[in-house]
């Protein structure tokens, strides 16, 4: 026999956050920046005076972060780790001192570039998501 509390138990159990129409694993930004990272990761293979370290280390903090907010409805944190990274990226060619092998530099610009772009739009479509109301509890509470 099944009481109706335990129904209710059992179908949010398995439930998903939909944020507005957002759901878990489906922001296609986030997925860029997965790509982005992973591209960042093995670039180090083909990139001449790439730092494979730097280029695999923050590869694999990229793509994490974004599969961290792919898994989300709302993922303002992640999109700003994502933000952080691409700023530190864009600026690795002049505090690491690889910005004379070229390549490996535009490579660091262009991905971290391609980080903050993708979560600045991820974070002002999450930023929409959410109805901007006021409380309005105290005031009907006397209408």
């Amino acid at each position: 026999m099944t009481t109706n509390s335990d129904e209710t138990m059992k179908n949010t159990s398995h439930e998903t956050k939909t944020v507005r129409n957002v759901e878990p694993w489906t922001p296609w930004q986030d997925w860029v920046n997965v790509v982005l990272g992973a591209y960042l990761a093995l670039s180090s293979l083909w990139t001449a005076g790439a730092p494979t370290g730097w280029f695999v280390t923050m590869g694999i903090l990229a793509a994490a972060a974004g599969v961290w907010a792919a898994g989300t409805a709302s993922s303002t944190p992640a999109e700003s780790v994502q933000i952080v990274l691409g700023a530190a990226l864009v600026l690795s060619p002049w505090v690491a001192g690889f910005v004379a092998a070229a390549a490996a530099a535009w490579t660091a610009w262009i991905v971290g570039a391609g980080l903050i772009i993708f979560a600045a739009v991820a974070l002002s479509m999450n930023r929409d998501t959410y109805p901007r109301t006021r409380n309005t509890t105290r005031r009907n509470a006397y209408a």
